[in-house]
């Protein structure tokens, strides 16, 4: 206990204790507001107004400290003050995280459009190649043909084809499937 005491009455002129002890009610404010939103930023990340307040209210807490009776050791014992705060909230922001608790939420939420067990892929349409199949509208050059049994959407290599007309499936490519007059017999 008199250890105690006597470190207490060693440390009672020094900056670092002044810090504490002689703050205006401004400063204690201004600096435990923007730790507060500094907190807030991390928890809700967004367009970091709430970062970048947190940090001017801070250093401005830190100006009026030593406007009212500071020195330059308070200057620095502050500092690391505040730079301990943010390391120590970098490294509570990265354990969240790790653990991901924050992947799912608005902003880290990265998902297809179409589930998986919902989706087929590109059909093959390459078994069209070759057949002949009947215009059902008139092709500009985009439009439908029976191929097959199946109306498909089609595309005239050469311009327009009217409808009713005989087509061949000259050329399939993924989806675009390409077709061409042919005489009727």
């Amino acid at each position: 206990m008199n250890l105690l005491m006597l470190l207490a009455s060693e440390f009672a002129d020094s900056s670092f204790v002044r810090l504490f002890t002689d703050m205006n009610p401004w400063c204690i404010g201004l600096f435990v507001l923007g730790i507060i939103f500094c907190i807030i930023e991390v928890f809700m990340p967004g367009f970091g107004f709430f970062g970048i307040s947190g940090t001017i209210m801070i250093v401005i807490g830190m100006i009026l400290r030593l406007i009212f009776d500071g020195d330059a050791w308070m200057l620095l014992y502050m500092l690391l003050i505040f730079a301990a705060l943010l390391v120590l909230l970098f490294f509570v922001f990265s354990k969240i995280l790790k653990k991901g608790a924050k992947t799912k939420g608005s902003i880290f939420y990265s998902d297809i459009a179409v589930p998986e067990d919902k989706t087929q892929g590109t059909k093959d349409f390459s078994a069209f190649l070759q057949k002949v199949g009947t215009t059902q509208t008139v092709l500009r050059p985009i439009g439908k043909a029976m191929v097959g049994g199946e109306v498909l959407d089609v595309v005239a290599r050469d311009g327009f084809i009217e409808k009713g007309k005989k087509v061949q499936v000259i050329a399939v490519e993924g989806q675009k499937i390409e077709v061409i007059e042919i005489e009727e017999e």
